[in-house]
């Protein structure tokens, strides 16, 4: 399989799953989310996949490398020209502060939540492409974080983005073969442990393991891992939703976001895992073709694919 497939997969597959997410908010059960989708002639996406292509965007004009500041930038003009997105209240409130106390996006950021920072998933929702294009660096923690704090300076908030992103890297060089026993998602799980930085996320990710020795239910994952808005207690949620099925795009979403509470965002997070490890031709084409400006999202994954060949 192509690496030009696995970024085709990752960047759709995670705007698929935003799009099919937000749906998902009015429906309890995946035939009357799958009957809504045939109806539907665009799945449109929100804010989840507008950044993840701000930093796509970003990427490109810089050459392969994250500039925190024209990331920010980048995020800022895209609200504007598209503020409908459904942004929730973190990156509005910095770009107002940019504009009014004359801030770095830096500095914005780390003012929100009495100086805290964030710790919601936000950083992690849009975290796709840089998994995929820094999937063989050695700095992959630290191109995550530049990508994270213009938005997300607690370190909950970048170490959800920083472990679903190598879980991304990790699963770009696999071919998947659902006949090959030998791919060991506790290996997998065990070298997020390792990557992750806060305690926090290292629970979360022990409870992963213990939940797969068991094959927990999802449900049962949900009041265990959490699967809400903020990163530790919705990253391994989507972790183990991915794991628990990763050889069906189609059911392993619907069935992640159908019991999660924050679900465009879950969506998004294994929409991208999916993705990135069965590549594009592996996702059901009826919903590809569907997705709101899949020829954009395809350019830009190809640019990507050349840039990072080069």
């Amino acid at each position: 399989m192509s690496l030009k497939e696995k970024f085709l997969g990752g960047l759709i597959g995670s705007a698929l799953g935003d799009s099919i997410g937000q749906l998902a908010f009015s429906h309890s059960n995946s035939e009357a989310l799958k009957q809504e989708i045939e109806q539907l002639s665009v799945l449109n996406y929100t804010d989840d996949t507008a950044m993840a292509l701000g930093i796509a965007e970003s990427l490109i004009i810089n050459r392969g490398k994250i500039n925190s500041e024209h990331l920010g930038k980048t995020f800022h003009e895209n609200y504007l020209r598209e503020p409908d997105r459904g942004y929730a209240i973190g990156p509005p409130s910095i770009f107002s502060m940019v504009d009014k106390q004359n801030l770095t996006y830096i500095q914005a950021a780390s003012k929100l939540f009495d100086r805290r920072g964030s710790f919601g998933n936000g950083a992690s929702m849009r975290i796709a492409p840089v998994g995929l294009f820094f999937f063989d660096s050695e700095h992959l923690y630290e191109e995550v974080t530049k990508s994270a704090i213009v938005t997300h300076s607690h370190p909950l908030g970048i170490d959800g983005a920083a472990v679903l992103a190598k879980g991304i890297s990790m699963v770009v060089p696999i071919i998947p073969d659902e006949q090959d026993e030998t791919q060991n998602w506790d290996y997998f799980i065990f070298q997020l442990h390792k990557f992750a930085k806060t305690v926090d996320f290292k629970k979360k990710l022990n409870s992963i393991k213990e939940l797969a020795k068991k094959n927990d239910t999802l449900k049962i994952a949900s009041f265990i891992l959490g699967a809400d808005i903020t990163a530790h207690r919705s990253v391994p949620y989507a972790l183990y939703s991915f794991i628990r099925n990763p050889y069906s795009f189609e059911d392993c979403l619907l069935d992640s976001i159908l019991i999660s509470e924050d679900r465009d965002t879950i969506g998004a997070m294994v929409g991208g895992l999916l993705g990135s490890f069965l590549g594009i031709n592996n996702i059901p084409s009826d919903w590809k073709n569907k997705l709101e400006d899949l020829e954009y999202i395809e350019e830009v994954a190809s640019e990507l694919v050349v840039l990072k060949e080069k």
